[in-house]
């Protein structure tokens, strides 16, 4: 009977040791120092057919593409102190903007297709976009923060981002007249 408590004990305390350990690690918010490395990824085997964009579809697509530039809005008094802008990765853990920024994502995803002539091109490549988004949800801007080296790859996360907008308003709580979304596009072709 002597061993078996001998046994019994340890047991009883490492059983306790690993339960306070796993109710303590619960409680810790680790995501804050997770990088997501893929925002999005788009394979394909086969191209849908793209539409080709008329004259004036991609003259909107370059009026529409233009750089951040800070503004004030017409009737909107921003106050620096009151107001003011944050810049966020798409893929960000924060718990502040996981539920809009998921938001965007998708609106996003809906639109974001492989471009046709690079996939016949075999073209691939990472774009990142950095998009700003007002308070009232309308696309301030977007920008080519980093090329694939591919014009059509470039031109269509530009496309995507521009042809989402307008977004959801920003929630109040964020007290934000402006809000930068960095968004990564992972184009690869698998077979």
């Amino acid at each position: 009977m002597g061993s078996k408590k001998a046994i019994f004990w340890p047991v009883i305390i490492s059983i306790f040791i690993h339960v306070t350990l796993l109710a303590v690690t619960g409680i810790i918010d680790l995501r804050d120092n997770i990088k997501p490395v893929e925002i999005f990824s788009v394979s394909i085997k086969e191209p849908e057919p793209e539409e080709k964009p008329t004259p004036n579809k991609e003259n909107k697509i370059k009026e529409k593409t233009k750089p951040v530039q800070p503004h004030k809005e017409k009737g909107l008094n921003i106050n620096d102190d009151d107001w003011g802008e944050e810049t966020i990765d798409l893929g960000s853990l924060d718990i502040k903007y996981v539920t809009y920024l998921a938001t965007i994502k998708s609106k996003i995803l809906q639109i974001w297709k492989y471009p046709a002539k690079a996939y016949e091109k075999n073209e691939e490549g990472n774009v990142v976009v950095k998009m700003s988004i007002n308070a009232d949800g309308s696309l301030a801007g977007a920008i080519l923060m980093s090329s694939s080296g591919y014009a059509e790859l470039d031109d269509g996360a530009l496309s995507a981002v521009q042809t989402a907008a307008p977004f959801e308003s920003l929630p109040k709580a964020y007290n934000l007249a402006r809000l930068h979304v960095t968004v990564t596009f992972l184009y690869k072709i698998t077979d």
